[in-house]
């Protein structure tokens, strides 16, 4: 055994398979950096660094995976001149960010260095002043590019010296991608020039302009649409209409984006319900729809998703729809006047599109959806039509979608077995779920607990706030002290589910809490009401033990607003069950998760810190941010003694950067322990003909 073992290890298949496994690993934990800072969700994937130590098959495999996913370049300059080029060769993806205008920074080390097997650049670099130290990581493998940052060179610079010049010779690139500074907002640049420099360039199959300040988006967008090959396009249209003949009218000409797969849009509603006919092939669409609100709401802006949903016939293809419905008219939508999603609609979609796996239909803030068309049976028949669906994000008005606060849970739990993500801001009453007769034991100043029954002389009313009744739900789903038959075992609800956002229900608790907020500023400073210890207590554990049944991955519960609809501010509480008692009573009294316990631990970490001209179509852009499970995940800068290393979670989001390994050895071969972009510190200085006779215990 002992044999096959170090056979294996010696193999380097074996070895790299390891590795790449080990790199893939990842976890999440909780940070926050002081009493006064809000709890940070974080995600760590193991170092690589002991590895590498053991010899020189692990330290070639090692440094290999390291270098190859967005290596820190800087770390090149440690090194002697000779072993540059060795990592450099290794390198397949590129995040750089320049210099400061500011500031002044050699980057000689790139000079004289070829980068064979790099597939994809991200540049946050002044091509002017930076760019030449770059042109050679352009060449003709290169696959996929994204310019970024501020450009001191104009619309002049681009046409006369990026295109031909820096852009040209990559001949295989897949796909580029312009971020909104990268074009001045004082010197734009039309997209003539951008699509003559595609033409050139047949293998082209994406393109990324949406938020920059490229001029006549509509000329790029037609020009596009003829393109053979073309599978994903990121653009917002010029304000108007004068695309719909092009798209609607009966000279129209025929389909258009016959290989399109991926669409990401703003635009006038009239030409997103065009647009569906001509996306046979859609997997994947994006709308914003909007306009520049300097006229009152027409009657069909109230429907708009149900028009669009009753376009998705003609995208049998389609896995993920995202609608966000941004300022249209002087008065819509707003807190008053709410688009409007029917149950017909909803049922339509998912018969039509029954691959639809990522679902997300809200309206810019502080506007929601009217679901008051929206039945329980119409509900679970589009749950029913989709069983491969893992994100679904519905930004329901609570008072317009009372009908589905008792069923909704129950058919997503029953049809919708794969969902990881669920956001539907209606304000569930948990404790109505059935929950096992054998109670998890949950530990009160670190003393075993039972659940507790509600008492006899416990009344509903006591319960639940005053203001829930405006909502007109039906009694049963305000007793949260109801009675389930004993089972032994139930089987959760959702097993795989990590982010739950729901609207904070109207109980005891919130009431309270908004008095005492009011009346702190009274003379008196009294809280108007108190809730009895024995009262709250079992309150929270009507909550907390349905959510330790049926939500057993769950890493975030959010508040989505509160049961009113009048709150859309949402509050965030990560690993809801490590501490599921403390979590419940904050979520039901909205109250920010808190860390921080006592002022010992105040005192020894009071020196920890947190990180720290529009136009009219810009205001009717404003929409939310689309949501997904991986969001809002922000950088940490060190670890604490044990932790493992942080790393990137996926090629768009932010780096993560590591406190490396510390020597007073000078650092080399920019080994970082991330496998992340722009990773932290270096290794110290280990040659590699001396990591051949390195061990690790």
């Amino acid at each position: 055994m002992a044999t096959a073992a170090a056979e294996a290890m010696s193999n380097r298949h074996i070895v790299s398979n390891i590795l790449l496994h080990l790199s893939d690993m990842k976890y999440k934990d909780r940070r926050q950096y002081g009493p006064d800072q809000p709890v940070e969700f974080l995600e760590f994937r193991p170092t690589l660094v002991p590895s590498i130590l053991v010899n020189r098959l692990w330290a070639d495999e090692g440094t290999s995976i390291l270098w190859k996913r967005y290596p820190h370049l800087p770390a090149l300059q440690n090194m002697r001149p000779a072993r540059r080029q060795y990592y450099a060769s290794k390198i397949e993806r590129i995040f750089s960010l320049g210099p400061p205008p500011d500031r002044t920074e050699p980057l000689d080390y790139l000079d004289n260095l070829a980068w064979p097997n790099l597939k994809s650049l991200e540049l946050e670099v002044d091509l002017q002043r930076h760019g030449a130290k770059f042109s050679s990581m352009m060449h003709p493998r290169l696959e996929h590019l994204e310019i970024s940052g501020i450009q001191s060179g104009g619309s002049t610079f681009f046409v006369e010296v990026v295109f031909p010049s820096m852009l040209a010779p990559c001949q295989s690139l897949k796909s580029i991608r312009f971020t909104p500074e990268s074009v001045s907002d004082d010197d734009p640049l039309h997209t003539s020039a951008l699509y003559q420099y595609i033409g050139t360039i047949p293998s082209i199959t994406s393109v990324e302009v949406k938020a920059t300040n490229f001029v006549d988006k509509d000329y790029l967008f037609i020009h596009l649409s003829h393109r053979l090959g073309l599978e994903g396009l990121e653009i917002d249209l010029e304000p108007g209409l004068s695309l719909l003949p092009q798209l609607s009218e009966p000279t129209a000409l025929p389909k258009l984006f016959s290989s399109l797969k991926r669409l990401t849009i703003m635009c006038y509603p009239e030409i997103a319900l065009a647009l569906p006919n001509h996306l046979r092939l859609i997997e994947e669409l994006q709308i914003d729809v909007c306009r520049i609100p300097d006229q009152r709401a027409r009657e069909p802006d109230f429907t708009i998703i149900d028009n669009l949903f009753a376009e998705l016939i003609h995208c049998p293809r389609l896995r993920l729809l995202k609608i966000g419905i941004g300022a249209m008219a002087l008065d819509f939508p707003s807190f008053r006047s709410l688009p409007i999603v029917s149950g017909a609609s909803l049922v339509n979609v998912s018969a039509y599109c029954p691959e639809l796996e990522d679902i997300n239909i809200f309206s810019t803030d502080p506007s929601a959806i009217d679901g008051s068309n929206i039945s329980s049976e119409q509900f679970d028949t589009f749950c029913e039509n989709l069983p491969r669906l893992r994100n679904l994000s519905l930004k329901l008005h609570p008072a317009t979608a009372s009908l589905l606060v008792e069923t909704a849970l129950q058919s997503l739990g029953e049809h919708c077995r794969e969902l990881e993500l669920l956001r539907l801001k209606l304000p569930f009453q948990l404790p109505s779920l059935p929950v096992p007769s054998t109670i998890p034991e949950i530990l009160i100043n670190d003393e075993p607990t039972f659940n507790i029954p509600v008492s006899e002389d416990t009344s509903e009313d006591t319960l639940v706030s005053d203001d829930q009744e405006n909502l007109s739900i039906p009694d049963s789903s305000l007793n949260i002290g109801i009675e389930h038959s004993p089972v032994p075992w139930i089987p959760p609800l959702f097993p795989h589910l990590i982010h739950l956002a729901i609207s904070r229900p109207g109980t005891v608790l919130s009431t309270v809490n908004d008095a005492f907020t009011m009346s702190s500023t009274s003379l008196d400073g009294a809280p108007s009401d108190i809730v009895e210890e024995e009262l709250e207590e079992e309150l929270v554990r009507l909550w907390a033990h349905p959510l330790l049944t049926h939500f057993p991955r769950l890493e975030i519960l959010e508040a989505w607003g509160d049961w009113m609809g009048q709150d859309n501010e949402s509050l965030n509480y990560f690993l809801p069950t490590e501490e599921i008692l403390a979590s419940t009573w904050e979520f039901l009294s909205g109250t920010e998760q808190d860390l921080w316990d006592d002022e010992e631990d105040l005192q020894e970490n009071d020196n920890w810190q947190a990180y720290e001209s529009e136009t009219d179509w810009d205001v009717a852009s404003y929409v939310d941010e689309f949501i997904s499970i991986d969001e809002k995940l922000r950088p940490f800068e060190e670890e604490p003694d044990g932790m493992i290393t942080p790393g990137r979670t996926h090629d768009k989001d932010a780096f993560f950067e590591s406190p490396g390994v510390h020597s007073d050895s000078e650092p080399l071969n920019g080994i970082s322990s991330v496998n992340g972009r722009g990773s932290g510190n270096a290794l110290p200085h280990i040659p590699t003909d001396e990591l051949a006779d390195m061990r690790v215990s």
